[in-house]
């Protein structure tokens, strides 16, 4: 137990130190999901507005689903990471196209969850139903599926694909990024199930496109900072360092 508790300190401050750089951000993405669930269910022509998004959801399922994670997923955040030089990867076309296929294969994953909870939990907007869901989602769904795989994809990505210790990274990682994950996520999921179910699983994939692109832009203003002195390899390069932001937004991969 006492060599556990100082391991857990060090992964909670981890955590607490990447939510700090990353609060104006957060409180914007926490903003933005409040005053949306605020206009939807206030403001009509709001709603009227999304309708187009719900009916393609429902009409197509897990292919609108896959199609809006390629588009705003992998596209947008893959092209801004390939037309910044400073954060550039080495293989541009090849890193897009990853990020596309993992955006696709958790759109699909995230269509079959959330329609899962709507089949137990109901499709109603009620306080029980809304908290039920939230905790499956941030407690089972985020921490034993989300986090530790998401966590070996982007760790493989930033180390230019090359082969990675998968224990030794979910050690390092694992606690920290579901931490981090928690502080950031749970007032935003808690807003996305507010929605209708065609909704939610269009809508928790903007909310990650934006974390995403806030990622990306952090990534360029430290790109393009004073270099110090690397610390190891890890340490270095602004594609490193912005793939590492992107862990941030695991809840809505």
């Amino acid at each position: 137990m006492r060599k556990i508790r100082p391991i857990l300190c060090d992964m909670v401050g981890q955590a607490v130190e990447s939510v700090a750089k990353n609060r104006l951000p957060m409180v914007v993405l926490w903003l933005m999901a409040a005053m949306s669930v605020a206009a939807y269910w206030l403001h009509q022509p709001f709603a009227d507005m999304l309708e187009p998004l719900a009916r393609w959801q429902t009409k197509d399922g897990w292919l609108a689903a896959a199609l809006n994670r390629i588009a705003f997923g992998g596209l947008l955040p893959g092209v801004f990471l390939c037309t910044v030089r400073s954060i550039r990867p080495k293989r541009p076309i090849w890193t897009v196209g990853v990020f596309c296929a993992w955006a696709a294969l958790w759109g699909i994953l995230c269509d079959i969850f959330f329609t899962w909870q709507a089949e137990w939990f109901g499709y109603g907007h009620g306080f029980a139903t809304i908290a039920m869901k939230t905790l499956v989602d941030q407690l089972v769904w985020t921490a034993f599926l989300c986090t530790p795989v998401n966590a070996l994809f982007f760790t493989w990505v930033a180390n230019d694909f090359r082969r990675i210790p998968l224990a030794a990274t979910l050690r390092e990682k694992y606690l920290s990024m579901l931490f981090a994950n928690w502080i950031v996520w749970l007032p935003v999921s808690a807003a996305v199930y507010m929605f209708p179910l065609p909704l939610q699983i269009q809508l928790i994939g903007f909310a990650g496109a934006f974390w995403k692109l806030v990622a990306l832009a952090v990534g360029v203003k430290k790109s393009t900072m004073p270099a110090s002195p690397c610390r190891g390899r890890e340490s270095c390069g602004g594609a490193k360092r912005l793939v590492q932001g992107f862990r941030a937004g695991i809840s809505a991969s």
